[in-house]
């Protein structure tokens, strides 16, 4: 991983030199929004196509030849490397740069629990780019769907059915030293600040006995927000930041679990919330 001021992805100051003539700007401009459109366009279709590639021929391979801890390992891998060059295509066609802070802080063996605030439509794609093996919880339609049915199914995903079955699955993979990517929001973040918590994640961090390492996502500017169609692109490029903080612990909480998930999730909300006021990695699409 990089410092800030770097990209997982490549550099990516390439912003257009405008002409001295000011009659000209607008129509740059113009015709630099139009190669956005387009670029979001085609990452939308090289993104559909991804999963049909790996359920369709890459999952039935592997379900022959491999056990199952072993084949969702091998497509948490490929999931990463798709999603890698998906990432690297956005950036090539203009449409994202993406830095990383505090990656290097990351732990590289045990059960570690990420979770994250959820700003735009892309934030589980950049973070599982950077992430090889990365547990996640989805929804349960994906199960059904025959786009996605196999990507989940071959990744080991956990579907999100609720209560204590979920939890326990949950914890199941951090006791076996994985890697799980939880967003405590559930869904994504509103315009200008964060959603409720829910405490599926306090739950989680309290049932396996480990701290939980936030991961707050900043986009400027904003784009690809809820109820925000992807043909509706910002006057520029969106510009992410994923920065890794400090752990925060699961201890010297209320008795009883339901309490301590209560003062847990307000302890996850509470540094989200502080990152947003400082502005750095912060909550939201629409800050500066």
């Amino acid at each position: 991983m990089r410092a800030r001021g770097s990209s997982r992805f490549g550099a990516c100051d390439d912003r257009l030199r405008e002409p001295q003539a000011p009659g000209l700007r607008p129509v740059i401009r113009f015709l630099d929004r139009w190669r956005r459109i387009l670029g979001t366009g085609a990452s939308f279709a090289l993104f559909g196509a991804s999963p049909l590639v790996l359920g369709l021929l890459v999952h039935p391979v592997l379900a022959l030849t491999l056990p199952r801890e072993r084949r969702e390992l091998r497509m948490q891998k490929l999931v990463h490397r798709s999603f890698q060059g998906f990432c690297s295509f956005m950036r090539w066609v203009g449409v994202v740069e993406v830095h990383v802070e505090g990656w290097e802080q990351l732990p590289c063996d045990g059960g570690v629990l990420l979770v994250a605030n959820h700003p735009t439509l892309l934030d589980y794609v950049l973070l599982v780019a950077l992430l090889p093996q990365a547990d996640c919880v989805v929804k349960r339609a994906h199960w059904s769907n025959p786009f996605t049915a196999g990507v989940v199914r071959g990744a080991g995903y956990i579907p999100n059915d609720g209560g204590e079955a979920t939890v326990e699955a949950c914890a199941a993979r951090l006791r076996a030293g994985r890697t799980l990517l939880l967003f405590p929001e559930g869904t994504r973040s509103p315009l200008g600040g964060l959603g409720p918590f829910e405490r599926g994640a306090a739950h989680v961090a309290l049932a396996a006995g480990v701290a939980a390492i936030p991961v707050a996502i900043r986009c400027e500017p904003r784009g690809l927000m809820r109820g925000q169609p992807w043909y509706d692109v910002p006057e520029s490029r969106m510009r992410f930041t994923l920065a890794l903080g400090p752990p925060i612990a699961a201890d010297g909480l209320p008795g009883g679990r339901a309490r301590a998930a209560r003062a847990l999730t307000a302890r996850y909300r509470a540094y989200f919330e502080a990152r947003s006021r400082r502005g750095h990695g912060a909550v939201g699409c629409d800050e500066q």
